[in-house]
């Protein structure tokens, strides 16, 4: 379920989408300290990097994104539902993409990894506001090939592999290429994930 309150003074919609046991929501400047906590956790900086500073910037690109005319770019916080922790956020992302087509990204908080469901509720609820909501046709996105667990859910999800590419240093340090994916409306439509959840 998606719901829009709108603030007409700032134009601004917030967006919300509820699943039956998370809220995905876009950040407002009190979730910045957890956002930064998960980010600079040591686990999460082994994989993707970055300093403090990076991850503020981020922070607030993410919220600047929500006042763009016309909005481009959806970057929403992953909250469990009952105690409004954040679990990780995830977006999709229409800038720089062709026409009907958008990124999708999930990430999960270095003490929510392994939670798979959890996983799977949030992509899947991104998937339906991308299609349903966005009216896209085409959800694409990109990961490590030694990423079995996203390969999988992609793949449950109803995606295609279509590229492979070297991919940054602590790729091909660990012998690992960046794989594209693409999912589109109709094998989203299709997959037995949107067949398990109907």
């Amino acid at each position: 379920m998606v719901a829009r309150s709108s603030q007409p003074q700032f134009r601004v919609s917030i967006v919300l989408v509820r699943t039956s046991r998370l809220l995905l929501r876009d950040f407002v400047e009190s979730d910045r300290r957890a956002f930064v906590a998960y980010q600079s956790d040591p686990r999460y900086r082994r994989i993707a990097g970055g300093d403090d500073h990076q991850v503020h910037q981020l922070f607030g690109r993410f919220l600047g994104w929500q006042i763009e005319l016309p909005r481009q770019n959806f970057q929403l916080g992953i909250f469990e539902g009952d105690v409004g922790r954040l679990c990780g956020c995830g977006g999709v992302r229409k800038a720089d993409a062709t026409e009907g087509t958008a990124v999708l990204g999930i990430e999960l908080t270095p003490d929510d990894w392994g939670r798979y469901r959890l996983a799977i509720e949030a992509a899947a609820a991104l998937i339906d506001f991308g299609f349903d909501v966005l009216d896209l046709q085409i959800l694409i996105g990109s990961t490590a090939s030694g990423n079995v667990r996203v390969e999988k859910l992609a793949r449950w999800f109803g995606a295609d592999l279509v590229a492979q590419r070297p991919g940054p240093e602590w790729m091909a340090a660990r012998g690992w290429s960046e794989v594209d994916w693409a999912l589109t409306r109709e094998g989203w439509a299709r997959s037995k994930g949107r067949r398990e959840r109907a």
